[in-house]
């Protein structure tokens, strides 16, 4: 249930941030959006937790200076060293952005990144994302962070855009 009601506030999420905006609108060159799923290769780790899914929404504004406005928020799916589900949540604030081909989008900016231990989330964590999209409107999203990269996650549920 709680991944749904986070893929769900995603979609709303992405819905808002790609509606025009007045101000600046002539300034943004692309718009990337997601609510998606996706799937790591086997072995992955982030924080010494076997990770095998992505659950991810964002909304992000590129613009032509290379900035970027939006937020981007992922939960890697994991399981823990004693076998128990353990979620790593991570929420950004976009600050940069670009688009070096039409179906990819760079994100970069800091996040909060709960690993689900427990313990207090490491605030001000930068993070850049790769966007890739293919003509299914899905593709790969490939994430480093401050604390560890990942191999990029291959989409097969929801939609991503770069438009």
């Amino acid at each position: 249930m709680k991944r749904s009601s986070v893929l769900c506030a995603a979609l709303l999420l992405s819905a808002f941030l790609a509606a025009p905006h007045s101000a600046g609108a002539d300034q943004t060159i692309a718009i990337a959006t997601a609510g998606a799923g996706g799937t790591y290769p086997p072995g992955t780790s982030f924080g010494g937790v076997t990770v095998n899914g992505l659950q991810s929404g964002f909304g992000v504004e590129i613009n032509l200076d290379g900035s970027g406005l939006g937020q981007f928020s992922a939960v890697l799916l994991g399981t823990s060293g004693l076998g128990l589900e353990q979620d790593i949540r991570i929420e950004g604030e976009v600050t940069s952005a670009s688009r070096p081909a039409p179906n990819i989008a760079v994100l970069t900016g800091t996040a909060t990144i709960d690993l689900g231990d427990g313990l207090p989330a490491a605030e001000l964590v930068p993070f850049t994302a790769t966007v890739t999209t293919d003509a299914n409107g899905q593709g790969t999203i490939g994430l480093v962070t401050g604390l560890a990269g990942l191999p990029a996650a291959t989409i097969n549920a929801g939609t991503i855009t770069v438009n």
